[in-house]
């Protein structure tokens, strides 16, 4: 009996033995998610053909790295500490002369460290100027700059808003680093491709990748761009004189009234070309009636006519 289990145990270690000569060179399968102790990847070409694909085409690396689906503030603590906030506001201010404050507020943005970001001044009724002036300034001068430019003018209306992008910013962040990810594994993968097929299909999927990072940098280019730098929108009004417009112009006047008899002849040519097809139809109407009721007239003195005719036949006459 106790030779039988030694034998048997000394059987179990030359299995072991002879498994761990067979094992493969190749520490790790990049494409199937294995690690070598070093942190490094490998990738072997007889995992990469192996009958689990649809071909080489269909190969791509394991998703079994990328970040578990848990909240995008637990994966990033520090950047949801710092809530991404893109600020804007609404201001319009009722001043004596437009032109005359616009320099004050280039002054203001300039001061705070901003900039002018587009600016219109057109005429209003009366020859009123109106203005529109958008700045941007830095977010953390935003009160400070509101609060000078309320001091141009007398405050009509004011609206503040602030959109918090923190979850937004995160999860672009997260999807670019799994993107990257990937993008390493398929320059590894492409190393080691061993034909052009197999190149080509590799180097669509690294194209693939390469735009979508492109596209979240952007993003997230623009996303720090409104964080950082917050926007206010100044209008700028002038007050309306008493009494309407200044003085009177009998030229103006004179204008005034051609003005109002051209649009009313012009209301009438409207109406008189939009009525013709009705005048036309209502024609036809009365003609058709006209003929039907002569038509109706000429049948009824018909059997007057006849019934004159056999009174007029002497006696005797056959009818």
């Amino acid at each position: 009996m106790i030779r039988r289990s030694v034998l048997l145990g000394v059987f179990l270690v030359m299995v072991l033995l002879s498994a761990g000569c067979l094992t493969t060179p190749w520490e790790g399968d990049f494409a199937t998610g294995s690690e070598k102790s070093d942190g490094q990847y490998e990738t072997s070409p007889i995992s990469l053909m192996s009958g689990n694909s649809p071909g080489w085409s269909g190969i791509v690396p394991d998703r079994t790295q990328t970040p578990a689906l848990v909240p995008a503030a637990e994966r990033y603590p520090d950047l949801a500490a710092n809530q991404m906030i893109i600020k804007t506001s609404q201001i319009r201010l009722e001043v004596q002369n437009v032109t005359a404050t616009l320099d004050p507020i280039r002054s203001i943005a300039t001061i705070h460290g901003g900039y002018v970001g587009s600016l219109s001044v057109n005429t209003q009724y009366a020859d009123r100027l109106y203005g529109t002036v958008t700045l941007r300034i830095p977010a953390r001068e935003f009160e400070a700059a509101i609060a000078e430019i309320k001091m141009l003018g007398t405050l009509k209306s004011e609206s503040l808003s602030a959109e918090d992008v923190t979850e937004e910013y995160v999860d672009l962040q997260a999807r670019r680093t799994a993107l990257a990810n990937q993008l390493v594994q398929y320059t590894r993968i492409m190393e080691k491709a061993e034909n052009v097929s197999e190149i080509l299909d590799v180097q669509i999927q690294i194209e693939r990748v390469q735009v979508e990072i492109d596209r979240i940098d952007g993003r997230l280019k623009y996303l720090d761009n409104r964080v950082e730098y917050a926007t206010i929108t100044v209008t700028l009004t002038e007050p309306e004189p008493v009494g309407g417009r200044e003085g009177f112009s009998f030229i103006s006047a004179i204008n005034e009234g051609i003005a109002g008899f051209l649009a009313v002849t012009a209301g009438l040519v409207v109406i008189l070309i939009s009525i013709i097809p009705l005048v036309i139809l209502g024609a036809v109407v009365y003609l058709v009636y006209r003929w039907w009721k002569r038509r109706k007239g000429q049948a009824a003195k018909q059997p007057d006519v006849r019934q004159e005719t056999r009174e007029e036949q002497p006696p005797g006459t056959k009818k």
